[in-house]
């Protein structure tokens, strides 16, 4: 795959990422796998591998981020869903069963939170490569506000800090000229 097609690729899909954020998932899932291939390529045209390994774990830890953080609020519905089927003759009583079932989604949170950050820490690397290999500080920039955006996630302001890195980046690889080998 040509430069030109691997940056657009990339940008394109950075920029479906972002405008995802506002609930639009299965646009911000497209954006991620088409950022993905974008960058992988990109990686291919480069010879990096250190780019390559980058990208390939933000991805993963992103994933696993995601998997947890769907585990987590499946096991709140299975465990209150459990505490709530009783027979019509036994008294209920749910309130046993709501300190479990936050416990669990806070633990699933906070192991999610922690593989979420990796994840942005590996994309702040790949960014800050891509910034010294192409000479666009857009990268850097982008990479930087997504790592404190995610570290924002928790006080909802980060999603947003995250859409606008996103948009940052996309914008860097659609404007990135190919650097002379």
């Amino acid at each position: 795959m040509s430069f030109d097609s691997a940056k657009v690729l990339a940008g394109v899909g950075a920029i479906l990422a972002g405008v995802g954020v506002f609930g639009y998932v299965v646009p911000s899932i497209i954006g991620i796998i088409l950022f993905l291939i974008g960058m992988l390529e990109l990686a291919n045209y480069f010879n990096d591998s250190r780019l390559r390994s980058d990208v390939i774990y933000w991805f993963i830890f992103g994933l696993i981020a995601l998997i947890l953080l769907a585990s987590g609020i499946m096991a709140l519905v299975v465990v209150y869903h459990s505490a709530i089927v009783t027979h019509p003759m036994i008294p209920y009583s749910g309130m046993r069963f709501i300190f479990p079932g936050l416990l669990t989604l806070v633990i699933f949170i906070i192991i999610a939170a922690v593989f979420f950050l990796l994840s942005a820490i590996y994309l702040r690397r790949a960014m800050e490569t891509m910034s010294t290999r192409t000479n666009e500080s857009l990268f850097s920039t982008g990479g930087l506000i997504y790592l404190i955006g995610a570290v924002l996630t928790f006080i909802v302001i980060g999603v947003f800090i995250i859409m606008i890195a996103w948009i940052i980046i996309g914008v860097a690889l659609l404007s990135v000229k190919e650097p002379s080998k």
